[in-house]
């Protein structure tokens, strides 16, 4: 099967990174994870991705500092990033608009809610290449 796209999933808590992901791959997402913001932006600088679903509290780097990072870097600044975090004040999820973020996602999410905003931000990124076909860190236009 064909995987629908290729999303890093980046969370210091390992039972969220496993549930997130488990869901993802599940729905034919190929899934790669991080454990920290530093791995996150090693691995999207040296892999293709068509999302990244972004936890914000996360020890020595945080989420905000890690987007940063990411759309500072013009490798993969295109790449769509969904901030995901047990923050749902309507303050955090504007701060991460502001910063770059494509959506926000609070946790614990529900199932369908997850898949339908991955979903979302994937149809509204693709110019109608396979995914993962798409310039390093998104898809083309």
């Amino acid at each position: 099967m064909i995987p629908r796209g290729r999303i890093l999933v980046v969370d210091d808590d390992p039972a969220i990174l496993d549930l997130a992901a488990t869901v993802l791959e599940t729905a034919s997402y190929d899934v790669s994870s991080a454990r920290s913001g530093f791995d996150a932006l090693r691995i999207a600088r040296r892999e293709r991705f068509d999302l990244v679903l972004l936890d914000i509290n996360m020890p020595e780097m945080d989420g905000w500092e890690t987007l940063r990072l990411l759309k500072a870097d013009d490798d993969i600044r295109r790449l769509p990033v969904i901030m995901f975090s047990v923050k749902g004040e309507v303050r955090d999820k504007i701060h991460g608009m502001q910063e770059g973020a494509v959506d926000y996602l609070t946790k614990p999410f529900e199932v369908n809610e997850l898949l339908l905003r991955v979903q979302r931000v994937l149809d509204r990124e693709d110019g109608g290449d396979p995914p993962g076909a798409g310039a390093k860190g998104g898809r083309s236009r």
